[in-house]
């Protein structure tokens, strides 16, 4: 902790300014991509029903201004919706959106400038994520969602406020006790509640900061007694304090709008398409054998009855991506649940476990094999694109965050762009009137611009 919270903008490489900036522009995005699915329209309208006006700003056209805990809430909830966040590689957890909401509306609450934002959303992240890597748990009964989402807010702000050491530990092991108990076949079954963890969690870990600096917090033992003690994890406790490179350049960005697990299987999908492009549709196939990783095997719901149990399916992103040819928005979106040639294909999937996983970054792969009236084809996807190992290609990431913003925020694609080039030291792309010692409460103005 105390070497974590002591570093400076000025320790860190270009690498991890830029990452951290490509961080904030693939939530944010993610969140404009949620703009008007039916749930957050009704819970945003609900936020602006109660109350008008405010230090922080909603991410939605023209930035309505609300106050702290809404425009926390509010935007944790959009950012994770759609499932096009970004996530950490080495462990399971969404570093950015558990870090981001909380941080951003602090920040304009506080006057805090976008190089301030950038490194405690650095750091914040550091932090989370040696926690997440630190206690464990086999079988995944708790998403991370509702265990580590106020983590991650308590620790980004106690870094922007730069609070005395001691009280930035007593903030973040309080948020440790401050998760909830959300378990994590609510995922798999499509339960929206799980979508509302993430933002339970950015309350939580304000609430956690402002204990803590009134004396109120956990001790260095609390996580330990939260995570084992409690709940019967393990424990890695080298990960909390080795040197190893910044946990920021080990996260990964989706192309694909589900769950990070079935990636593998979408690309082997897609594999096979690209040697035969007559199986696009399915129509000939009369069964899909998927050889997945431990943590995809589980995710075998056939009939999802909502866009979140579609994500966290693999029959489904199977038979989604036979069909469109891609995991992208269309092959989740509310039409896809009903979809007759998805529905069918998901019911002609066979899915098994995957028998010789490798070490990390092959940890997560899918065999898939196509059976026709021609015979059988087969595609192994050792490690799905997106990750430190197989980086996606940067036009790639700015084609899609292009598509998630241009429709109602036209500025925001221009305004991401910048901050990715002034973080990582270059002046290309940045706009006249903002740099990092800005207020991020500018930035924001210039991000909902319609």
């Amino acid at each position: 902790m105390r070497r974590v919270v002591s570093v400076e903008w000025r320790d860190l490489s270009d690498m991890v300014r830029q990452r951290a900036a490509m961080i904030v522009a693939d939530n944010v995005s993610a969140a404009f991509s949620a703009l008007e699915e039916p749930q957050i329209e009704k819970a945003r309208n609900a936020v602006l029903a109660r109350e008008q006006g405010g230090p922080a700003s909603l991410l939605v056209p023209h930035g309505k201004r609300v106050s702290v805990h809404a425009a926390a809430t509010q935007n944790a909830l959009a950012m994770g919706w759609n499932e096009l966040d970004e996530g950490y590689r080495k462990a399971v957890c969404h570093g950015g959106l558990y870090v981001l909401p909380a941080l951003m509306a602090v920040a304009e609450q506080e006057g805090a400038v976008a190089q301030d934002v950038l490194r405690a959303l650095t750091l914040g992240y550091e932090l989370v994520t040696r926690i997440a890597r630190a206690w464990s748990f086999v079988p995944m009964r708790i998403h991370p969602h509702a265990l580590l989402a106020p983590v991650g807010a308590a620790a980004g702000i106690a870094i922007l406020r730069r609070l005395p050491v001691d009280e930035a530990l007593s903030a973040v092991a309080g948020a440790c006790a401050m998760g909830m108990a959300g378990p994590f076949n609510q995922a798999l079954q499509g339960v929206l509640v799980r979508n509302t963890w993430a933002a339970q969690g950015a309350a939580m870990g304000i609430l956690a900061v402002e204990q803590a600096q009134a004396g109120i917090g956990g001790w260095a033992s609390t996580p330990y007694d939260v995570y084992v003690t409690a709940l019967g994890g393990s424990t890695n406790v080298p990960a909390l304090t080795d040197e190893d490179e910044w946990a920021v350049a080990s996260g990964y960005q989706k192309i694909n709008a589900c769950c990070q697990y079935a990636h593998s299987a979408i690309e082997a999908v897609q594999a096979l398409l690209s040697r035969d492009a007559s199986l696009l549709g399915g129509e000939q196939v009369s069964e899909i054998r998927v050889h997945a990783h431990p943590l995809a095997y589980p995710l075998d719901n056939r009939s999802p009855s909502t866009t979140l149990g579609a994500k966290f399916s693999v029959p489904h992103a199977v038979a989604a991506a036979l069909v469109h040819g891609h995991g992208g928005a269309k092959a989740f979106d509310n039409a896809s649940l009903s979809d007759p040639r998805i529905a069918r294909l998901r019911n002609k999937v066979v899915l098994e476990p995957f028998a010789d996983v490798r070490d990390w970054p092959q940890d997560r792969p899918a065999t898939v094999t196509l059976t026709t009236p021609d015979g059988q084809m087969t595609e192994t996807c050792w490690s799905a694109r997106g990750g430190p190992d197989l980086p996606l290609a940067s036009q790639d990431v700015w084609d899609k965050i292009r598509s998630l913003c241009d429709r109602h925020t036209p500025h925001a694609m221009s305004t991401l762009q910048a901050l990715v080039s002034l973080a990582g030291g270059s002046s290309s792309g940045r706009t006249e009137t903002l740099d990092l010692q800005c207020s991020w409460s500018d930035w924001m103005q210039a991000l909902t611009a319609a």
